[in-house]
């Protein structure tokens, strides 16, 4: 199986790709997303299985199966080498994610599509009419609001999930849909103001909410709280009277052993 750190160890190509080496890769990511998995041989989605691990599988699944040709666009009709090289980077890593995703998918028994969605498809023929600079900005931008909405899917269902199989996918599906964010952004194409705003409740918790604390955990709290500085101000008080009837004592033992000599 695919180890969580195995997508932050691709290297990102800085040099143009033999056309010989190129066309081996892409035939090789094309074979990955084509081959039979669990779309075809997954029996019905288990009862067993969470919605939200499901769901998690299926969405993944189906952003490689528009990322990747997209990928492959960037290679072919990007204006820039940066473009191309991240087009490069997000196929490869998706192709290998894709295969991941489809092997747990045939484990846990969920069907996975098979085609992209008619919206993504929509996009696919968005980048296939445009050309040049206007390729680069419709690919970094389409891309960037995609990776956006995934990894919010991803931080969700790895954060609740209790199948120790879908926490190691969503940490390694995290780690790919960070990495491909920074990527995009680095094309330096990326509309800021064009992407949805963070939904972040602002609304304050109610007391004791962050630790999970009722009422009478609280009240536990304070008086811990309580006895234990109480005890602290006993124990300091009692070493400062303490040296003080040291301080007093010296003395006296002085004017002793003057009377004497």
């Amino acid at each position: 199986m695919l180890s969580a750190s195995e997508l932050d160890t691709l290297p990102v190509p800085r040099e143009r790709f033999r056309t010989a080496a190129r066309i081996l890769v892409v035939l090789a990511a094309v074979a990955a997303l084509l081959a039979p998995g669990a779309e075809s041989t997954a029996q019905q989605q288990s009862t067993a299985v969470p919605a939200t691990d499901a769901v998690l599988l299926v969405k993944v699944r189906q952003a490689g199966l528009w990322e990747m040709p997209a990928g492959m666009m960037a290679i072919q009709k990007g204006s820039s080498q940066v473009v191309k090289d991240v087009g490069f980077a997000l196929m490869v890593d998706h192709g290998r994610l894709d295969v991941f995703t489809r092997q747990l998918a045939q484990t846990m028994g969920v069907a996975l599509p098979a085609v992209p969605s008619d919206e993504q498809q929509g996009w696919l023929r968005e980048m296939q009419a445009a050309s040049g600079p206007t390729f680069d900005s419709v690919f970094a931008n389409r891309l960037r609001a995609a990776h956006g909405a995934i990894l919010s899917i991803l931080a969700q269902v790895r954060a609740g999930t209790r199948d120790e199989r879908v926490r190691a996918f969503a940490t390694t599906g995290n780690q790919a849909v960070m990495r491909h964010i920074t990527l995009l952004e680095s094309t330096g194409m990326v509309d800021y103001t064009g992407l949805p705003e963070a939904n972040v409740s602002t609304t304050a918790a109610p007391a004791g909410a962050q630790l999970g604390l009722d009422t009478s955990q609280i009240a536990v709290v304070a008086a811990l709280f309580l006895l234990v500085g109480g005890g602290l101000f006993y124990v300091l008080r009692q070493i400062k009277s303490n040296r003080g009837r040291a301080r007093a004592v010296r003395p006296a033992a002085v004017r002793t052993g003057g009377s004497r000599g």
